[in-house]
């Protein structure tokens, strides 16, 4: 999610390692912050880790309520943070937040003091948002520590969302993305704009009101026609059903889709080589 990072350490971890090395990083993280350890055994894998022989980095999902269901100060003493430093800090980035609610300011304020302590144990990047941490950690195999290392990314928020918008069927030759960005198509054309993490807004507007996979999928079949969970997956299964639903639509999203994968220099899917 987070792109390379971690350049000159991390390398792409093979599927037999993926297990292993999410199992010793919640291990680390629950050394770390012992009275949160059961609490951080909630992180799930998205993305296509473990679904491809190699994937570029870890996407580990995990509910916000597991990271703190208020900003007691008895809340933030389970991290091993003072609450007057978390204030402190949640006050200047609120200050300079331009769209960001208070929510999103109080978490991000938490994620990067969080941030700050998994430097004892793991290299963590100083670019934290309100739903992201990025981290590197050793692989592992069965055997134990292998040498190599794998950039861990978190993703916080509504566990549901977070599964379904970062969800990669592992399709060969593409990449997670080519689902999202579809995604981001399709919304874009009926005038709203998607976001992996926040859920779904009308353009223009700052309030995220659709946040649920059954409501976006409900927005998608009102305006293009009924789609399901199941066909919203894979590229091959969004781009079959818009083909189906919508023929009209289908080159307007299309050339929507195309711009996009070019201004992120990704290769075009095979099945639209030849669309205008």
């Amino acid at each position: 999610m987070g792109g390379n990072i971690f350049k000159n350490i991390a390398t792409a971890i093979p599927r037999d390692r993926v297990e292993p090395t999410i199992e010793a990083y919640t291990k680390a993280l629950g050394e770390i912050f012992p009275m949160k350890a059961h609490s951080l055994s909630f992180f799930k894998p998205v993305g296509s880790a473990g679904k491809k022989p190699v994937s570029g980095d870890l996407d580990l999902a995990i509910d916000w309520t597991h990271i703190a269901r208020s900003f007691t100060s008895a809340e933030l003493q389970k991290w091993g943070i003072e609450w007057d430093d978390w204030n402190d800090l949640y006050t200047k980035i609120h200050k300079r937040a331009r769209t960001a609610t208070y929510q999103m300011s109080k978490m991000r304020a938490l994620l990067t003091l969080i941030s700050a302590k998994l430097t004892e144990k793991m290299d963590v990047n100083d670019r934290v948002t309100a739903g992201n941490i990025f981290t590197c950690f050793e692989q592992h195999d069965e055997s134990g520590p292998t040498g190599d290392y794998v950039q861990v990314d978190w993703m916080v928020g509504d566990i549901d969302w977070l599964q379904w918008s970062y969800y990669s069927h592992g399709e060969i030759s593409l990449k997670g993305l080519h689902r999202t960005q579809f995604l981001v198509a399709l919304f874009s054309e009926i005038g709203y704009t998607f976001s992996h993490f926040s859920g779904i807004k009308e353009k223009k507007t700052s309030e995220w009101t659709i946040t649920s996979p059954e409501d976006a999928l409900q927005l998608l079949s009102e305006h293009y026609g009924m789609v399901t969970h199941s066909q919203t997956q894979t590229f091959a299964q969004l781009h079959s059903w818009l083909l189906r639903a919508d023929s009209e639509a289908y080159f307007r999203v299309i050339s929507r889709y195309r711009e996009i994968l070019r201004i992120q220099k990704e290769n075009i899917p095979n099945a639209l080589q030849h669309t205008i």
